[in-house]
């Protein structure tokens, strides 16, 4: 049955619960129980491992981090009391996180890589909403190994980011964006420009 599960689940690892208690006592691993000769081997006579499990009331981020942290694509759920509730799997998380990220919302992308020190999102929220844009979803991400640097991706309301782009690199801050339309945009600045410095001669 256990096996079973696992098939049916596509993963490597199950929990293991008391009937009596209904609490998590631990989970089992494919490879822990694969090779027995009897699959009639009741799960109380293998070798357990401890228990993974986080609480109903726990924020979906601190899910995503312990499946990652214990390479699980699903984790049990618990109540206040430690009674088992059931289980959440991965898939229920990214699509969590993808509403909450406003993924499916249409809109655009820009990326802002600074130093730690200077990130200040008062500053860039202002700059952003002055342009008439809302901030739909932001992430912070180290880039590289180097801890000093941040990345910083926007997800706004705005398609056309052209404005917000110029607005933030004059204040100085160092932004990438796969828009075309802000590549036109910018493209058209630069040449804007060039023509405003010639008629001034």
């Amino acid at each position: 049955m256990a096996l079973a599960k696992m098939d049916a689940w596509q993963s490597s690892s199950i929990p293991v619960v008391e009937s009596v208690t209904n609490t998590c006592v631990g989970h089992i691993l494919f490879d822990d129980i694969a090779e027995f000769a009897d699959e009639s081997t009741p799960i109380s006579e293998t070798e357990l491992r401890n228990p993974i499990y986080v609480n109903e009331n726990q924020h979906i981020f601190e899910i995503a981090r312990l499946m990652l942290q214990h390479e699980v694509r699903l984790i049990s759920v618990v109540d206040d009391t430690g009674g088992y509730i059931g289980i959440i799997e991965i898939k229920q998380v990214l699509e969590a996180l993808s509403t909450m990220l406003n993924i499916g919302t249409a809109g655009s992308v820009i990326t802002i890589q600074m130093f730690k020190a200077d990130f200040t999102l008062a500053e860039l929220v202002h700059l952003i909403e002055t342009e008439g844009a809302k901030i739909l979803g932001l992430t912070v991400e180290q880039p590289d190994m180097d801890d000093s640097v941040i990345r910083i991706s926007i997800k706004l309301s705005l398609k056309d980011t052209s404005a917000i782009v110029s607005s933030l690199q004059r204040h100085g801050y160092l932004t990438t964006t796969e828009n075309r339309n802000d590549i036109y945009q910018m493209d058209m600045t630069s040449r804007a420009d060039e023509l405003m410095r010639y008629l001034d001669l």
